[in-house]
């Protein structure tokens, strides 16, 4: 068996390329008669590829397996190249799918990994399908009539629209935009698409995206912001509205923003239904005497990574979240769905439950929630699972726990729960930056601005009677001394104190508001897991500078949010917390381990 992931695409967005890769499994297509004919020939490079495609193609074979589609990346040597123009075409969607540098540098074929993204994409429209088993794919009746339409016609079109309106994630976004009184940015559709609060599916606040590019101190910083800095679901959503635009569905306008120098600057665009839009996802839900559209999934949909990169735990949400979804044609309540579960060995919490079922209307499937009550408002295709028992990684049943604990006493958004995982992923270092920022933007009522880059902290966080210089650190194991980061707090304190341009040009602490008492700042370092040296830092930094400051722990982090929420801590308070020690927000729940 070969695990795959589909449904989620975040790059490809050519609808001529896509249409090429399904017609290299249509026999009567004219491009699969051109690789027959000429293309295989000229482009693939090494011979003994170029036989066993030539031979397959003369035959029409129109099933084939992932490695005959996607290749490798490899070199004239059969190693792996030093730059991507190393690279030689060695599979048939790599010399399908020509790149832009095709007309400028000769170049007749893409990359392995881009044909990775095109397969992906036709399988996740249900113009091919994949067979675990063998790791085979073939042409479906919908690629078909997709394959057969002429190009640019106006049945192209209709099939086009007919796989968005069946994809999941597309009505989604769509059903967003109906929903919304204004048009939305990729941040605010972000946040309510996929599996929130998951690794592959984090997004940025957009608030704090529009301070972030309002307050940079050039143009190609802030291009860099608008063109770069997105969470997974975010660049979804972005990539998803692409489609829909090309399809007449979805608009964009672009915005504008004052900066903090009072120019106009270009924004982030802005996205929102057109009538067409309008009226097709109204009716593929069901509106009016309209029958709902049928929703087209598989159980590779259901998640793109374990928690901890674990395939096992990946292949247990996956198949969790399929069979909860199968239960809800005969199963309307929470603790009958729990039930149906047991049958088939996967026996969770309540709060696991809800959170899958919540994530499934953020995937794009129309569930009703209304107390214990459950109803599917969608129809499904009919979808297979593995007959194969997946178990999650004892780490992930650990950090599945620590997450239903604050699911029952808080009633934090989900996506900051993902916060538990991110901060002991070094590899997640700016998404642990913004996502914290977001939360004391977001949650604790703070003003709080990313900063990043050289010769700045990660951020600062302020109100108008106190200012923090804040730092995160994720570790796997968790963070103590290091005097390096030592010397950084310190001279990012001192730049604050002295603010002097010649010392440093950037003069990032004008992003503080312009209130703060003098005496009122501190620094503040968050990171999953504080170890036993990190004492010294704390009281080394408050020696060198004379300055208070403290470390937060995410799960403090996450019960303080919930605290302000609830009104029983004032932020006005934070100060009496920064006595250079790690910080205790809510003395309590210290069994969540």
């Amino acid at each position: 068996m070969k695990y795959r992931t589909f449904g989620w695409v975040q790059n490809p967005s050519n609808f001529d390329n896509l249409k090429k890769t399904v017609q290299v499994f249509d026999p009567t297509s004219n491009h699969y008669k051109n690789l027959q004919d000429h293309i295989v020939n000229e482009v693939i490079y090494f011979p003994e590829d170029k036989n066993k495609f030539q031979d397959a193609l003369d035959d029409h074979v129109c099933e084939f397996s992932y490695k005959y589609l996607v290749g490798s990346k490899i070199d004239k040597n059969r190693k792996s190249p030093k730059s991507r123009k190393d690279s030689v075409a060695n599979s048939l969607l790599q010399i399908s799918i020509l790149p832009q540098s095709a007309k400028t540098k000769g170049r007749l074929y893409t990359d392995n990994w881009t044909a990775d993204g095109f397969l992906r994409w036709a399988v996740s429209l249900n113009f091919l399908s994949h067979n675990r088993v063998t790791d085979t794919f073939k042409i479906t009746s919908l690629g078909k009539k997709y394959s057969a339409s002429e190009n640019g016609s106006i049945e192209e079109r209709n099939i086009l629209r007919e796989a968005m309106l069946s994809y999941p994630p597309a009505s989604r976004v769509m059903t967003l935009l109906a929903d919304s009184k204004k048009p939305m940015t990729k941040f605010a559709i972000g946040k309510q698409l996929g599996f929130v609060g998951e690794g592959g599916f984090t997004s940025y606040d957009e608030d704090l995206m529009i301070d972030w590019i309002k307050n940079v101190n050039s143009a190609n910083e802030a291009k860099k912001i608008r063109t770069d800095i997105e969470g997974t679901s975010d660049k979804y959503a972005r990539m998803i509205c692409g489609w829909l635009i090309k399809l007449n569905y979805v608009k964009k306008r672009a915005t504008k923003y004052i900066n903090s120098a009072d120019e106009q600057i270009t924004g982030f665009q802005e996205y929102s239904l057109t009538g067409e839009g309008l009226h097709a996802i109204n009716k593929a839900n069901g509106s009016s005497k309209n029958k709902s559209r049928s929703k087209f999934i598989m159980w590779e949909f259901f998640a793109t990574e374990g928690p901890r990169n674990s395939e096992q735990s990946r292949e247990f949400i996956r198949t969790r979240r399929a069979y909860t979804l199968k239960s809800l044609k005969h199963h309307h309540t929470l603790s009958s769905i729990l039930e149906f579960l047991k049958r088939y060995g996967i026996y969770e919490e309540q709060e696991t439950l809800l959170a899958d079922l919540h994530k499934l209307i953020t995937f794009g499937i129309r569930i009703s929630i209304k107390g214990n009550s459950i109803k599917l408002l969608d129809t499904i295709n009919d979808f297979s699972i593995p007959n194969q028992t997946f178990t999650l990684a004892e780490a992930d049943v650990t950090s599945e726990k620590v997450k239903n604990h604050f699911r029952r006493v808080t009633k934090l958004p989900e996506r900051y729960l993902e916060l538990l995982d991110i901060a002991f992923d070094s590899k997640r270092n700016r998404d642990f930056e913004i996502v914290t920022a977001g939360l004391f933007k977001e949650i604790y009522g703070l003003e709080s601005i990313h900063l990043g880059g050289a010769n700045k902290p990660d951020g600062v966080i302020y109100s108008d009677k106190f200012g923090i210089i804040l730092d995160t650190k994720a570790y796997e194991k968790g963070y103590g001394k290091h005097i390096s980061q030592i010397d950084e707090m310190v001279r990012y304190i001192e730049d604050n104190r002295l603010r002097d341009t010649t010392r440093n040009p950037n003069k990032w602490w004008e992003k503080f508001g312009e209130n703060i008492p003098k005496d009122n700042f501190y620094y503040l370092w968050v990171s999953g897991k504080f170890l036993p040296s990190f004492s010294e830092q704390l009281m080394q930094t408050n020696y060198r500078t004379n300055v208070n400051g403290g470390g937060l722990e995410v799960k403090q982090l996450l019960l303080g949010a919930d605290a302000v929420q609830k009104k029983k801590l004032d932020i006005n308070s934070l100060p009496n917390y920064m006595d250079n020690k790690v910080i205790k927000l809510v003395p309590q729940l210290e069994e969540i381990s």
